[in-house]
């Protein structure tokens, strides 16, 4: 997959609001912020916080909000910051290629856009690298994106490389992403999980939505050295809606994988 640097995109000449008055701005800020709202310029992550931007920068703002919620660390509450990241935002690409050192042609790689269409998780089966999830790991713990994954080319791995500490009962390692959904509309929640082996010990995958926990699968429910199917139902309260992985594993070493993580309507 390309990489792409967001410094490239910035553009002399463009105006940004700051404290409700029509600035001029000698060049965008290649900030936090910016880097936040737009960490990639596939159509799948870029496309929500787009569409707030297209309203945002057209009338001025004292307010900093519509935004997903990965951004509120680094923007802040400041309307100035929100204007110039909007300002800036990069061309979006509706492909991303790649080219090979035996060959000039440029080879396709995925466009991150849902599967099936009516999924609002992005980027669920991994193939687009990490983002828009947001890991967070743990001491002697680690994840990466790995190949083969569950009928596709990568997945989510968390390895256990050291000792288990009380860090993996009380603040458990975990992967996260923010869900645009239809408050009040009954939805399900599908993925599926790979565990190394089944021990007493190996542990479980929690499931938080919102931030409350809601389902549990451990190494053995469906045993190990395979891809399992699980499904949780729900009916979301509020928009964006927070899913979050927790990793909950008492045995070192250990492998566990998720992928094809799929949230549509019920």
């Amino acid at each position: 997959m390309g990489k792409y640097n967001i410094f490239s995109s910035l553009v002399l000449g463009v105006c940004f609001f700051l404290g409700g008055r029509l600035v001029s701005a000698t060049q965008c800020n290649a900030d936090n912020c910016l880097r936040a709202l737009f960490p990639t310029p596939s159509p799948a992550v870029y496309s929500f916080d787009a569409s707030v931007c297209a309203t945002y920068i057209t009338t001025v703002n004292t307010a900093a909000t519509g935004f997903a919620s990965r951004a509120s660390a680094a923007c802040g509450t400041a309307p100035a910051r929100y204007s110039s990241a909007c300002s800036c935002r990069p061309p979006i690409l509706s492909t991303m290629t790649t080219k090979t050192s035996t060959s000039a042609t440029p080879t396709v790689t995925p466009a991150c856009t849902p599967t099936p269409a009516n999924n609002v998780v992005r980027n669920g089966g991994f193939e687009c690298g990490l983002s828009p999830w947001i890991a967070a790991d743990i001491p002697n713990s680690r994840h990466s994106i790995v190949s083969p994954g569950d009928a596709s080319n990568f997945a989510y791995q968390y390895e256990q490389v050291g000792p288990v500490t009380q860090d993996n009962y009380e603040r458990p390692a975990s992967v996260n992403q923010d869900l645009i959904v239809t408050v009040g509309k009954p939805y399900v929640l599908k993925f599926r999980t790979f565990f190394d082996k089944c021990t007493q010990s190996e542990g479980f995958v929690g499931v938080m939505l919102n931030h409350s926990p809601v389902y549990t699968v451990d190494a053995c429910d469906f045993g190990a050295g395979a891809f399992k199917d699980n499904t949780v139902s729900f009916t979301p309260t509020v928009s964006p809606f927070n899913l979050r992985f927790e990793f909950i594993i008492a045995e070192n070493p250990a492998q566990v994988k998720i992928d094809n993580v799929v949230v549509t309507p019920a």
